[in-house]
């Protein structure tokens, strides 16, 4: 189903670490242009350029990083987070949970439950990679694509539609076809092991709600 951004707001909760890492609250309105229907997202993000205890509360995790192994490596590790993303150069290989398809969608995190951080990695959707258009990609790029998948899926876009939803919200990548992009064999980030008694704590769950009514006024989005 098509969809567009009417607003995408990011509120620092800590201040920018030197390494890079860095939590926001993010606020996104997508719209449905032919119904004029709403849906309001927000959620968790966490750059992880090194371990962090913060990761274990995000709803979406990026991290630098190489092939569609360390994404699921990352989403082994936080299995409360809904979208994984690790990033390098102009490639962004990015993980989704299996979300609404198995029950797991808002109100449910996809960390409920007894399950281990094995068994949520294993039940996530496939690796869609994205790739910038044009030459460099500003890092908040990767930062904005999470989120906005994030939103997708909050927004009731399938699994294996994410790639091309997300990409059309995002002019400044394009999704690759499976097998155009290698799996990788590199990271920069180890992931925490996520201890047993956190794998049972509810994940963060995203606060969604669809409405009809106007968009009201926001910031000036921010990636």
């Amino acid at each position: 189903m098509p969809l567009a951004v009417a607003s995408l707001t990011a509120t620092a909760l800590t201040a920018d670490r030197a390494d890079g890492g860095a939590v926001h609250r993010v606020r996104t309105v997508l719209v449905a242009p032919v119904s004029g229907a709403l849906t309001v997202d927000e959620h968790v993000r966490v750059r992880c350029s090194a371990p962090t205890g913060w990761a274990l509360l995000g709803d979406v995790l990026i991290a630098p990083g190489a092939g569609a192994r360390w994404a699921a490596r990352l989403a082994g590790s936080c299995p409360g987070a809904l979208v994984v993303a690790v990033h390098h150069g102009a490639r962004c290989w990015l993980r989704a949970a299996a979300g609404r398809e198995s029950g797991l969608g808002p109100g449910s995190g996809p960390g409920s439950g007894s399950g281990s951080g094995e068994a949520a990695a294993a039940a996530a959707g496939p690796v869609v990679v994205f790739e910038a258009i044009g030459t460099g990609c500003a890092r908040g790029t990767w930062d904005r694509l999470a989120s906005l998948a994030h939103s997708c899926l909050v927004a009731g876009v399938p699994g294996t539609e994410l790639g091309a939803a997300v990409a059309a919200l995002e002019p400044a990548v394009g999704s690759l076809p499976p097998g155009r992009a290698g799996a990788g064999t590199r990271s920069a980030y180890r992931p925490e092991a996520s201890p047993s008694s956190r794998s049972s704590r509810s994940s963060r769950s995203s606060r969604s709600r669809s409405a009809s009514a106007p968009v009201e006024p926001d910031r000036p989005a921010e990636a």
